[in-house]
């Protein structure tokens, strides 16, 4: 999801959204360890979520964050 407000609106059961601009949600194209940083986490939102109706921003910030030294960590 790209704006909150749209969630609010909607009310899909969870959603994990980015500030990232439109039309990119997962990330830079080409940039393989953003998107998979992005969609890591939103899967983990699905398995960790209790309420209907959640809501969770993902702590990302366009270009400025080290995605592959986030996977890197991870491992």
């Amino acid at each position: 999801m790209m704006y909150r407000q749209v969630a609010d609106a909607i009310r899909p059961p969870r959603v994990a959204y980015a500030r990232f601009p439109f039309g990119q949600p997962l990330g830079e194209p080409g940039n393989a360890d953003q998107q998979r940083v992005i969609v890591e986490d939103s899967l983990e939102m699905l398995t960790t979520a209790t309420e209907p109706g959640t809501v969770e921003a993902l702590p990302y910030r366009w270009r400025r964050e080290d995605y592959a030294k986030i996977r890197k960590d991870r491992a």
